[in-house]
Order: structure tokens, then sequence, then C-alpha cells
């Protein structure tokens, strides 16, 4: 008998103990999960009168698109963009000059202005939904032409925004790169120069590069006479075109030709050279060419 008291007893014991531990465990559960309720609850709340962290120190500028979230106030909630004054339009405060703001402060200005005269306490966030983007025109002898997006960022160099545009073509005068900024201002490189310092050179938006194209490309000299094809020979890009280098072109001179008369016709100007002189004499400049010259080389006479 006194077993079973013993027994029942530790039974009873047990049992209150086991509903003790339950009941202090659901009071624990219940308190933490009211607690994480509350921390999810106060992280989906928007932000009060302030502008997304990574968004805070964006300067606003014209043709952005904002967002603009006002807590518990639907109708108030919109999606403007920034005209080229700087304005946007939101709901009863109408017209508000932003651009130039960083988010934040533009935060603070739209909070402030929807305090002073509609809302009590207004919780407000602002983001950019959509950035603007800013261009610099490459046209002319490239192999793209047309408009480069300038980065985030604002870094955009010459020599990035030529390599972007896939480079010059092979009609372009690599010594005639012009820089035309959105002021108005002009500066003329070489594609040289590009490739080293004047490369680094900073592009801003509005500004363009005009690569141009060579002034001799379609110009040619026509040899005529005694040479193997004769004919017109074209002009090389950069210009330069020597007495030699066009007779070659043409196939060089025939066994009838009379080397020492050559003539070249030049406008109104005619010019008797010996075509030895140039072939056989060590330090003799080159005898340049000019588009539209007119070289004959005649026959010998036995």
């Amino acid at each position: 008998m006194a077993e079973n008291i013993s027994l029942f007893t530790s039974i009873q014991a047990k049992t209150a103990g086991s509903a003790i531990f339950n009941h202090l465990s659901n009071d624990h559960l219940m308190k933490s999960f009211t607690l994480l309720s509350l921390l999810i609850i106060s992280w989906l709340l928007p932000n009060t009168s302030k502008a997304q962290d990574d968004d805070s120190s964006y300067i606003i500028r014209p043709n952005d698109t904002i967002n603009l979230l006002v807590y518990e106030e639907p109708d108030l909630s919109v999606q403007v963009t920034v005209l080229k004054t700087g304005e946007a339009a939101f709901p009863l405060i109408e017209s508000v000059k932003i651009g130039g703001l960083s988010m934040e402060a533009a935060t603070k200005k739209i909070k402030d202005l929807y305090a002073k005269d509609f809302l009590v306490e207004p919780r407000i966030t602002l983001t950019v939904d959509k950035y603007a983007t800013d261009y610099i025109s490459v046209l002319g002898a490239v192999k793209q032409p047309g408009q480069i997006p300038i980065p985030l960022s604002g870094n955009l160099d010459l020599g990035s925004a030529v390599a972007t545009a896939q480079g010059l073509l092979a009609t372009a005068d690599q010594d005639n790169i012009q820089l035309i900024r959105a002021s108005g201002s002009t500066s003329t490189y070489s594609l040289s120069q590009i490739q080293g310092s004047a490369g680094r050179t900073k592009l801003y938006s509005g500004d363009r590069v005009i690569v141009n194209e060579s002034r001799f490309v379609n110009q040619y000299v026509r040899v005529l006479g005694q040479v193997k094809k004769p004919g017109a020979v074209e002009f090389p890009v950069d210009g330069k075109l020597d007495l030699v280098s066009a007779i070659a072109m043409a196939g060089g001179l025939t066994d009838l030709a009379k080397d020492s008369k050559i003539r070249i016709s030049r406008g109104n100007r005619i010019q008797e050279v010996d075509f030895r002189d140039y072939t056989e004499k060590e330090g003799t400049k080159p005898y340049y060419l000019q588009p539209d010259d007119i070289i004959t080389v005649p026959q010998r006479i036995f």
C-alpha cells in the first residue's frame, strides 16, 4: 500500500513538472514569436522620411525616374520623371525642384512640404526607379559610329570611347580626330596621342568625337606612257605617295622607257626629272606627288 502511494505521488510530481515546463516553454515561444513579428513588421514598414541607404547620397539629375511612397496614403504614392529644369510634380504639393539634391535632401524637402499643409508626421520613402542616361557621340570614320552611354560613375575617357566604337576605319585620317565639347570648344588629336596620355581625357554628356576621313580618299595620280600598267594610281590615306612608289604601283618601267626624262604635270606647271636620281643615288629625298598629278614616261629613241 505504501509503495502504491509513493508511486502515485511520484507520478503526480512528474505530471506537474511537465505541465510547468510546457507552460514555460509556451510562454517563451509566444514571447519569441511576438518579438520576431515586431522585428519583421518594423523591417517591412517604410523608412520614415529617409531615402534608401544605397541611394541616399545619389544626386538627382534630369530624366531620372523617381518613386515616391507615402505610408498609408496610396493616392499620394507616384512615379515621376525629373524634368530638365530639375522639377518633378507630386500630388498636392505639385512641382518641387529636386534636381541637384541628394536623395536624402530631396526626401526631407518633400516630407516637409507634406507636413506643412497636408499630413501629420508623414512617412515617406524616395527611391530611384531608373537612372537618367547621359551620352557622348563618336561619329565619322569609325567602325561603329553612334551614341555611347556614360557609366553611372561618370567615368568615360576619349580612349575608351574610340575603343567602344570599335576603332578607326582604314579610310580615317589618324591625325585629325576632333573632340567637340558640349560647350563648343574643339581640340584635335592624333590616334597616337589618344593611345597615349590624351586617351585619358574625360568626356562629358553632349561631347562629340569626330574621326575625319582622310582627304586623300578617292584621290589619284595618273601614270602614263612607258609603264607596264598605265592608268590611275590611288593615293594612300596618309597622303604620302612618291614618284618611285607611283611608278612601282603602275607595274614599273617598260624596256622602252626613257627614265631620264620623266615629266610631272601639276596644274599648269611641268617638271622634268631623271628617275635614276631617285633610284640610284643615295641620300636623295623622295619626290612626293599630289592628287591629280600626271606622270608621263616617254619612249626612248634608238
